[in-house]
């Protein structure tokens, strides 16, 4: 084999953030402008050469609890005859041969050892695979929306977000990604939790929800405004309360599904409002640190202020 055609293995180490979308769900795939936020929780890639013609990957999950683990051969990333002993393990020799593809190499000179460390819990939805796919591409040199598109789908706002320092403005603009960087800190802060709702979404599934056909042009300008409206009431609590209603009333009515608030808090007194995938991962709420007992009550316990997490506060 040609050695121009192997990608040469260095000992290399990588970040990404995680992230939350807080406007624009299931729209931000057709276009529409969707207001996102990377997190100062990060998941890490340390790769280091080996002899031998082998991957060793291993994936820690927050808690310091191994989640994946696998040895592949480099042979299995030319044989497309390959079927992995798990979906992971399929899906990032798919992640690897993609991004080796991307610049015209069909292989790794050697062996190596790869481990991930995640600072949040895989299932939380707040970016496991974004940030893999950020580093990867990173890694190789390849375009992260091309590998983003290739191997998930998706509206790449998140990939947007793996490197961002900052609230970002993005838009899927049929997948020629545009990214505003902004800067977002709402005056009232101190009075935004997140909070697990202790349910993985699946991305796949949660996007097959959306019927673009009732995205009205209507819905779509109104959407479109939102970014800015978040903006304008960075000041103001009870207008970012009232947007967020509105917000949660379009959303559920493109996907047939009721808001969170209505479902699940119906008679909490703060605005509730979904993030990213509906119907698990996290909720944005209005309140206080007392009121956070009420969800404390209902049994989900993992709360986060929003200075904690929100990277640049």
């Amino acid at each position: 084999m040609n050695t121009a055609d192997l990608f040469q293995v260095k000992k290399a180490s990588f970040s990404a953030h995680g992230k939350f979308l807080l406007t624009g769900e299931y729209a931000v795939l057709d276009n529409v402008d969707a207001l996102a936020i990377p997190l100062k929780l990060d998941q890490r890639l340390n790769i280091e050469s080996r002899e031998d013609s082998l991957i060793q990957w291993t994936s820690y999950n927050a808690d310091g609890t191994i989640w994946f683990e696998d040895s592949i051969l480099l042979e299995n990333l030319i044989d497309t005859r390959f079927k992995g002993d798990s979906d992971i393990a399929k899906k990032l020799v798919t992640i690897l041969k993609t991004a080796l593809k991307l610049v015209d190499k069909s292989n790794f000179t050697s062996g190596f050892n790869a481990i991930t460390k995640l600072d949040f819990d895989r299932n939380s939805g707040m970016g496991t695979s974004s940030t893999l796919i950020s580093m990867v591409s990173e890694w190789i040199g390849c375009d992260p929306y091309k590998l983003q598109f290739e191997c998930f789908g998706g509206s790449g706002y998140d990939i947007a977000c793996a490197k961002a320092d900052s609230a970002i403005v993005y838009n899927y603009n049929d997948a020629d990604p545009r990214v505003h960087v902004i800067s977002y800190e709402p005056s009232f802060k101190d009075q935004l939790y997140f909070i697990y709702l202790n349910q993985k979404q699946d991305s796949r599934k949660s996007i097959a929800s959306f019927n673009p056909e009732l995205l009205t042009d209507e819905i779509r300008i109104t959407l479109n405004e939102m970014p800015k409206r978040f903006l304008e009431s960075e000041d103001d609590l009870e207008a970012f309360k009232e947007i967020i209603v509105e917000h949660e009333q379009i959303i559920g009515e493109l996907i047939g599904v009721k808001p969170v608030k209505e479902r699940l808090f119906a008679d909490y007194s703060g605005a509730v409002k979904s993030l990213g995938g509906w119907g698990g991962d996290y909720i944005l709420v209005t309140g206080t640190e007392s009121s956070m007992e009420y969800f404390k009550s209902k049994g989900y316990h993992q709360i986060y202020r929003w200075d904690e997490v929100v990277l640049g506060n």
